[in-house]
């Protein structure tokens, strides 16, 4: 059904139905059949208001039975923002971004934040089987879906072998490519390690959310098919628009 038909339905207004309910209804069906997927939030209280025809005080008590039901989260100052439009984000050995947003009839995108090599602290040299203070390859994207951020993705190369790289990434290149160009046809998740923490202010307004809100951290490993460490990365998801789903192949 179409929201123009539902618009026509809803303008009966049954009798014994209060007017507040009739548009509760109306806008929950329209959250599971996923109308404001593009967004992830309901129209604004003025444009509502004007498409029902009612009063502001009538549709805030739609809106409220909306949030008891579970349906919408209200933040004061941002907006009315769907609950049930949460992204699968899947975790397994065959990782891949545009793969997991495309299956959901999602467009996937990304924006290069920053790339520049750098020296490998420990931790890093280590999963990527470097010595301490190797050069490697830092590249950082905002990826969106329907060009709304859900996360903020740093990855990690090593420069001996991915060496120009960088310069690749800067003409347009997708990592796909690039990948294949220095003889990696395919590659494989070895580790996902999962944990949540405060975004800093930086990222909050990156991914624009409030800094009060944890992020999710997903911090992998991926390996080439003989096992050799090509790429760690590190990479926040938005909570409120994204869900991790672990596969039963994934490698923890």
């Amino acid at each position: 059904m179409t929201t123009e038909q539902r618009q026509h339905i809803f303008s009966g207004r049954p009798s014994g139905v209060s007017v507040w309910k009739q548009i509760a209804e109306t806008l929950g069906t329209e959250i599971r059949d996923r109308a404001f997927s593009l967004t992830g939030r309901l129209p604004s209280e003025t444009e509502l208001a004007a498409r029902f025809r009612v009063n502001r005080h009538t549709l805030r008590q739609a809106v409220g039975a909306l949030q008891l039901d579970g349906l919408v989260r209200i933040e004061k100052g941002r907006g009315t923002f769907v609950q049930h439009e949460l992204l699968d984000y899947t975790l397994s050995r065959r990782t891949r971004f545009s793969e997991n947003l495309l299956r959901q009839g999602l467009l996937p995108s990304k924006q290069l934040l920053t790339a520049h090599e750098m020296a490998a602290p420990l931790r890093m040299a280590k999963e990527l089987g470097l010595e301490m203070g190797a050069p490697v390859l830092m590249v950082q994207t905002l990826d969106e879906a329907n060009g709304h951020p859900i996360g903020m993705a740093t990855a990690y190369y090593p420069a001996m072998r991915f060496n120009g790289l960088l310069d690749m990434l800067s003409d347009g290149s997708s990592s796909t490519d690039i990948l294949r160009h220095f003889g990696v046809e395919d590659y494989v998740r070895a580790k996902s390690q999962i944990t949540t923490q405060m975004p800093s202010d930086e990222t909050a307004r990156l991914l624009k959310q409030p800094a009060t809100r944890p992020v999710m951290c997903v911090e992998c490993l991926d390996v080439d098919m003989q096992g050799r460490p090509i790429k760690y990365g590190e990479t926040v998801f938005c909570g409120d628009r994204v869900q991790l789903v672990v596969t039963p192949d994934s490698v923890a």
